[in-house]
């Protein structure tokens, strides 16, 4: 029975709101950090000085991670050695300086530069913890970053280490700036030959031009030939804006830059090198004049920015995926919190539907009435699950299965024979290996996907066309780079091609967000369907590869990982099987209807039963009475749980049998109890023949 809400249930509310205000925070904190990068790395370019870079740095960092202190160790360009040029707290100098001798000796000093990410490990006496972390440039090591962590933190967010990454990399990048800059003005300062000038002009780490006040290029560095891979003689009379792409050439033409009035001009614009590879470039033109103050040519220097895109791009995914996280997350809560309850009632459902049609004569015309009534709740309760599943929280129970066996299975149900139906000139063909070796699987979870998968092909397909489903064994040696990075390992794989009109680039990368395909795409159904194959092969420990060729079709490829351990072979039992001898069993729920549905099923399968309302009842009624088993629900709010109350249990009755069942899906707290010696885990809405089977079984279980 139902007990009152108390105050645990308001504090737990209170605790979850502070939960998600936290997190909502983290969120706006991590993204106004990354949005700040830019500035951060367009200042720190212009500072004139090793020591204010470092110090600018330090700032930065301790801003985005509570470091107690930092510390900068860089290369001596005379020795190599690393030596410390910076320490935000002069009282802690000693103590790091202590620390990295004893990081050298142990070689994790040395480890931590080869990983070129943040390395965290304890310091000597395990009361704090150090972060290192190279500080390098594309070419070259500059030196290391050492932070320290008081015991009180427990540890790092993946986004800040991330963000961590991104600003030593712009630190490194304009210390290797200001030194190379350093170093030319020493030597321009003592050149006195023309000869020597040169020596400057091939030095410059940026492409730079020489134009006339046409803009035909009159000279060029080894450093613009490289990027653009001309060569010299390719190069000089040609226009320098016969290298830029057709988009940037309108856009200078739209937007003349006045070089001659101004003296001075800077833009991104996009090059086209000899391979026909677009390179965007920060560009910055400077004037020449004579002696009589007419132009006569410019200057132009060209940075690479590619790199700068990729980390803008980067930024941008992470943005993406933490706005896709609090979807989903949003999305998980719904889901989760109407599973237990939907599920219960659908398990009263099809369990009385159950009920009635066995009770009932063969000729009573209300007979096939029950039937429809059990079919619709079993679909209902497939509908919850394909929430359950997109949202991840559909981990199901699996077993050894064959994968040809779950397709073939499938693709005769009148579902897919319906769905043809409705197109008749697509034809399905099939491809399945013979030698194909078995998954872990729940065979219904991969038969909803195979559905949403060929609901997705005949979508695609306008009138006439093929699919293709193929099954085979993959050996990967080494990852595979395709949609989603695949690991290395053997693989049972699933293919479904179609001949349809495929999908674009830019909507292929969203195309397992709930509801994209159906608005963006003009799909039909519920919206939810490659999400749920997104999420059933997750829930499998699997991956997706996605190709698509505008105009020619699309292929899914399912990746499945083996299991070596043998096929489960069911076959129909009859009731006599799993039916009982009389024995006394406890079911333990908090919900009542739940209590009579199993008492009756038990009942009828010549159990005797008794039934108590929460875990402290079920303890009331073991310390006076005895059970050859307990049926016993996982969740019963407000009070104890299951797994708490079989904990309890066990230190009345020893070697007390129990079963597990739940309207979630098998979480830690299941497994814990099973670890205790609970039997099987049945998961609601149950039939008649999985509930026996499971009492039979853990009964018979010596």
């Amino acid at each position: 029975m139902k007990k009152p809400i108390n105050n645990n249930t308001d504090s737990y509310l209170e605790e979850r709101v502070k939960h998600l205000e936290g997190v909502e925070r983290f969120v706006i904190d991590s993204l106004e950090v990354a949005a700040s990068l830019g500035d951060f790395q367009n200042s720190i370019n212009k500072l004139h000085d090793v020591i204010t870079i470092l110090e600018e740095t330090g700032t930065k960092v301790k801003g985005l991670i509570p470091f107690e202190t930092v510390a900068f160790f860089l290369v001596d360009e005379e020795n190599n050695n690393f030596t410390l040029q910076h320490i935000d707290s002069e009282n802690h100098r000693a103590y790091i300086q202590s620390e990295v001798d004893n990081s050298i000796d142990d070689g994790i000093f040395a480890w931590a530069l080869r990983e070129k990410r943040p390395v965290v490990v304890p310091t000597k006496d395990h009361q704090k913890s150090l972060v290192f972390h190279s500080m390098a440039t594309a070419t070259r090591i500059r030196g290391m970053f050492i932070g320290l962590l008081n015991k009180d933190v427990h540890g790092i967010l993946n986004v800040s280490l991330s963000l961590l990454s991104f600003i030593l990399f712009n630190s490194a990048n304009a210390i290797e700036s200001f030194e190379l800059y350093r170093k030319i003005r020493e030597i321009n300062r003592n050149l006195e030959r023309i000869d020597n000038y040169r020596l400057l002009f091939e030095a410059a780490p940026d492409g730079v031009e020489v134009v006339d006040a046409v803009g035909n290029i009159i000279d060029s560095n080894d450093s613009q030939k490289k990027l653009l891979g001309y060569s010299q003689e390719q190069l000089i009379g040609r226009l320098s804006s016969d290298y830029f792409s057709e988009k940037s050439r309108a856009s200078l033409l739209n937007n003349p830059s006045s070089l001659n009035e101004s003296g001075y001009w800077e833009g991104e614009v996009e090059l086209v090198t000899a391979t026909g590879e677009t390179v965007p470039v920060w560009r910055k033109e400077r004037a020449i004049y004579d002696n009589d103050h007419r132009f006569i040519g410019a200057v132009v220097y060209n940075r690479d920015n590619t790199n700068r895109k990729r980390a803008e791009e980067e930024k941008r995914s992470l943005e993406e995926r933490l706005n896709r996280a609090e979807r989903m997350e949003a999305i998980g809560t719904l889901a989760g919190g109407v599973a237990h309850d939907l599920n219960n009632m659908l398990g009263i459902l099809v369990g009385n539907a159950e009920l009635l049609y066995y009770d009932m004569r063969k000729t009573d015309p209300l007979r096939e009435l029950a039937e429809e009534i059990k079919t619709s709740g079993e679909q209902a309760a497939a509908v919850v699950q394909d929430l359950l599943t997109m949202a991840r929280r559909g981990i199901v129970l699996r077993e050894p299965s064959s994968l040809n066996r779950i397709v073939a299975n499938q693709l005769k149900t009148s579902e897919i024979r319906k769905m043809l139906s409705s197109k008749p000139q697509v034809i399905i063909e099939t491809e399945y290996d013979r030698d194909l070796l078995d998954i872990n699987a729940s065979a219904i979870h991969i038969e909803r996907a195979l559905t949403n998968l060929i609901s997705n092909a005949l979508h695609a397909i306008p009138e006439k066309g093929t699919i293709t489903i193929r099954t085979e064994n993959r050996y990967l040696d080494r990852p595979l780079t395709g949609y989603e990075d695949v690991r290395k390992g053997e693989y049972a794989v699933l293919s479904v091609s179609d001949t349809g009109s495929g999908i674009l680039p830019e909507h292929l990368k969203h195309i397992f967000e709930p509801f994209y395909m159906r608005k963006v795409l003009k799909y039909g159904g519920s919206g939810l369907g490659l999400s749920v194959v997104w999420g059933a092969l997750k829930d499998h420990d699997g991956y997706i590869d996605v190709t698509s060729d505008p105009g020619k079709g699309t292929t899914f490829d399912l990746y499945f990982p083996v299991t070596r351990d043998e096929s489960v072979k069911l076959e129909d039992l009859s009731v006599s099987e799993y039916k009982g001898n009389g024995e006394t069993i406890l079911v333990v729920d908090d919900e009542e209807n739940q209590c009579r549905l199993v008492t009756r099923m038990l009942t009828r399968l010549n159990y005797r039963v008794k039934t108590v309302g929460s875990g402290e009842e079920a303890l009331e009624y073991l310390a006076n009475y005895g059970a050859a088993l307990i049926v016993l629900d996982m969740i019963m709010e407000p009070g104890i749980d299951g797994y708490e109350t079989y904990r309890r249990i066990l230190d009345i009755k020893k070697r007390q049998k129990a079963i597990i069942f739940s309207g979630f899906t098998k979480t830690e707290r299941v497994k814990m109890a099973q670890e205790l010696g609970a039997g099987e885990f049945v998961k609601k809405p149950y039939l008649l023949e999985r509930l026996g089977m499971a009492v039979r079984k853990e009964l018979d279980r010596k």
